[in-house]
């Protein structure tokens, strides 16, 4: 295969030069239809973004140009198929339970998954069994072997494993020896790997999943690869999940008139990354190495190490007891956007592309930053609560929709069943789950999140916010 091709994006070019009668959708016709300002802005991106029509192939049912696209994808992924995704990993996380589980089933899901994993459980109604890391940060800590086999053996009819590796902060689970037990026990290993879609392409960085033993694996290239976001690819090797089962599934949740551009746009980042991505990685790797040369000359900024994590993940704290909340305030106050804060760190995400004008504005900033700690008052840190290693909703999720509730204030919510998800966002990892007693612990680092910045999905607005429980 010629991975210099780049057949959809080739298809759209050259249908855009044809002079050919536009009598279908979208209703825009190519940008003849839309406001000036706005078609200055979108420009030649909206002469592409067509439909279904002539040779431009149907993702649902791909047989030409398209079909060739996930063949290259899966290529350069080392797949056997490839999906292309345009609701991002949320789809793809989706469509691989609605493929593994039918409803009653148990599965076991990794506690610090994304949201989307759970959403998924909800509409296979699924009977998810809770699985959390050991170590200083219980959502983000290392999933042993044993615990995975103790999960196994008391849940013998489960149907599968889902993992998350790398995590938003770039910490990695041991899939290859996680595999090997999911597999000696029959079970497909299913892998959320949003955040490491560029580990196929530099030596230097971690080994993919899929090279690991993964049997599917959901990534977004639009994260930490170069297409538009919520361009993302579902990729599958082995026999243990039925690839119809998972189209079936994608035909479900995914639109039936998905964004030709952004397909267009998971084309040219496979391309672009298997002729250019290691030249492109080793730059940002060089730039990456910089700045951490840099932080470690600093007197109260220090990078919170990943062993053998993600190195284009940099995650920065205090020596003093300063709030990441606190830092990514000050930090955009200064023209620097981070990915996001939580209650010790701020975390940066180095992706292809970086120049070195980059880097020096970041380190310039970071100087800034650390001269300015010392005169800051330190913040009460309210820990991340403790998290069983193994644990089950104490209600069915596919009895939650039927069960009355109600809404009451956050404070109130101490012994009572959560209804739905809390969740700070980003990264996207609920910190409570429908079926889960809240206790106190649970209750304050909501707050603390909340009075320090930080966004939370699931809460009713108010004063404070309220959460909707089980009668």
């Amino acid at each position: 295969m010629n991975q210099e091709e780049a057949p959809l994006f080739e298809a759209l070019c050259f249908h855009k030069d044809q002079n050919r009668g536009n009598y279908h959708v979208p209703g825009h016709k190519q940008g003849k239809a839309f406001d000036p300002l706005g078609r200055e802005l979108f420009g030649d991106l909206l002469t592409i973004d067509l439909t279904e029509i002539a040779a431009l192939d149907d993702l649902h049912q791909p047989e030409g140009v398209i079909r060739q696209a996930q063949e290259l994808a899966a290529a350069a992924f080392g797949a056997d198929r490839t999906f292309f995704l345009v609701g991002g990993s949320t789809a793809g996380n989706i469509s691989l339970i609605l493929a593994a589980c039918q409803p009653g089933d148990q599965l076991i899901i990794h506690r610090a998954s994304h949201q989307s994993v759970f959403n998924g459980c909800h509409l296979a109604g699924v009977r998810p069994v809770f699985l959390s890391g050991r170590g200083d940060v219980p959502l983000g800590g290392e999933i042993t072997v044993e615990d995975l086999e103790e999960a196994i053996l008391r849940h013998p009819g489960v149907k599968g494993v889902f993992l998350t590796s790398p995590d938003y902060f770039g910490r990695l689970q041991p899939i290859s020896q996680l595999a090997k037990i999911c597999h000696r026990h029959g079970l497909p290993l299913m892998v959320d790997e949003a955040h490491g879609a560029h580990f196929q392409f530099h030596p230097h960085l971690p080994p993919p999943a899929l090279a690991q033993g993964a049997d599917g694996v959901v990534q977004s290239t639009h994260k930490m690869l170069t297409a538009m976001t919520m361009g993302s690819m579902l990729h599958l090797k082995g026999s243990r999940l039925d690839r119809d089962r998972v189209a079936k599934g994608l035909g479900m949740i995914q639109s039936s008139s998905p964004s030709y551009p952004l397909m267009a746009s998971l084309d040219l980042a496979r391309r672009l990354m298997v002729t250019g991505g290691q030249k492109q990685l080793q730059k940002t790797l060089h730039q990456a190495s910089l700045i951490r040369e840099q932080v470690a000359g600093m007197r109260h900024l220090q990078e919170e190490v990943q062993p053998e994590g993600d190195p284009l993940k940099l995650n920065i704290r205090a020596d003093r007891r300063i709030s990441g909340y606190k830092m990514l305030k000050w930090l955009e106050k200064q023209g620097i956007d981070p990915e996001l804060a939580d209650h010790e760190k701020v975390l940066f995400v180095l992706s292809p592309g970086m120049e070195g004008e980059e880097s020096i504005r970041l380190i310039e900033a970071l100087h800034r930053l650390d001269q300015a700690i010392p005169g800051w008052e330190e913040d009460p840190r309210q820990p991340v609560p403790d998290i069983p290693v193994l644990s089950e909703s104490y209600l069915s999720w596919d009895r939650l929709r039927s069960v009355a509730g109600e809404t009451v204030s956050l404070p109130q919510a101490e012994g009572r069943m959560a209804a739905e998800m809390v969740v700070p966002y980003p990264p996207g990892v609920p910190s409570v789950l429908p079926g889960e007693m809240l206790n106190a612990e649970q209750i304050r680092h909501i707050l603390h999140t909340l009075d320090k910045g930080g966004r939370v999905r699931g809460l009713t607005p108010g004063f404070p916010p309220g959460l909707h429980v089980i009668k």
